[in-house]
């Protein structure tokens, strides 16, 4: 009897099961498959086909790396996000599916043509998805990790996005580079994890994601108090501020976009039914004229 695709997914998702990692099934499935080469179609049609002892080698090889912790996006060196495919590494967090609350909840409150800022890009996944979901669109991706904004430019190239969305590096704790510019959109999703919750968080996350991407200050609202400082006047008036935040962070959150002058402050809440996203409108200005 030869070694099917099938039976070394089955090995693995033996393994993977055993130490009780909660989607096994998808996991082992995608170990496999990526070994293989294969598409997700491919791989299902052909999953009774034999399986040399280099790809058998090579997948149980894979499979240690998660069952030591490692999370399984590292390991493939891509992740989907809004139903895009990019690249990851260990030098940007890993994009979940709650962001793309953020995604939707900036669609939802601009319209037509804007000018967006993705404020701590990483990945540049919050504002590649924006970028093609409104295709006449252009924008800003910002971090201040150099090996971040690597990844976000291969993402964007990737995308075909280059000639609409420009990485550049900034830092949000400061000032802008005065020729940035202004937005009609500035989206962000900081570092918001808490000291407490960072004692509490899994050891995928804690020994592989970036530190730098996770802590947010004691109560995990330092970047959204540095970014409201220092980047509400790089908003347009009648421009809108999102934010993704932390599951207990919303009430305060809504407060400090209030104190600075946002308008309609609204909360959005992910597929969970977490309270996820905060974002409000810049006022406009209104004009008196002279009598």
């Amino acid at each position: 009897m030869f070694t099917t695709y099938n039976d070394v997914y089955l090995d693995i998702r033996r393994a993977l099961r055993a130490e009780n990692i909660s989607m096994a099934e998808l996991e082992a499935f995608e170990l496999v498959r990526y070994v293989t080469g294969k598409s997700r179609e491919e791989f299902v049609r052909d999953k009774y086909l034999h399986a040399t002892a280099q790809t058998v080698s090579s997948a149980m090889r894979l499979c240690d790396r998660r069952l030591r912790g490692e999370p399984l996006a590292y390991i493939l060196g891509e992740w989907d996000f809004y139903g895009i495919t990019l690249k990851v590494t260990p030098d940007v967090l890993i994009p979940r599916s709650d962001t793309e609350a953020l995604v939707d909840c900036a669609l939802r409150r601009s319209e037509g043509e804007f000018r967006f800022l993705d404020l701590g890009c990483g990945s540049g996944c919050v504002g590649i998805a924006l970028g093609l979901m409104r295709n006449s669109s252009r924008g800003v991706l910002a971090d201040i990790s150099d090996a971040a904004l690597a990844v976000a430019k291969e993402n964007v190239y990737n995308a075909h996005l280059s000639s609409r969305l420009l990485c550049v590096k900034a830092d949000m704790t400061k000032k802008p580079p005065e020729n940035l510019g202004k937005f009609d959109v500035i989206v962000s999703n900081p570092p918001y994890i808490t000291a407490e919750e960072m004692r509490g968080l899994d050891k995928s996350v804690v020994d592989f994601e970036p530190f730098g991407a996770l802590y947010g200050g004691e109560d995990g609202l330092d970047f959204y108090r540095a970014i409201c400082e220092n980047w509400w006047d790089s908003l347009n008036d009648g421009g809108v501020l999102a934010f993704e935040c932390g599951i207990t962070q919303s009430t305060d959150l809504e407060k400090l976009v209030s104190s600075i002058g946002g308008k309609n402050v609204q909360t959005t809440r992910d597929t969970a039914g977490v309270n996820r996203v905060v974002s409000c409108i810049k006022p406009r200005r209104v004009e008196h004229l002279k009598v």
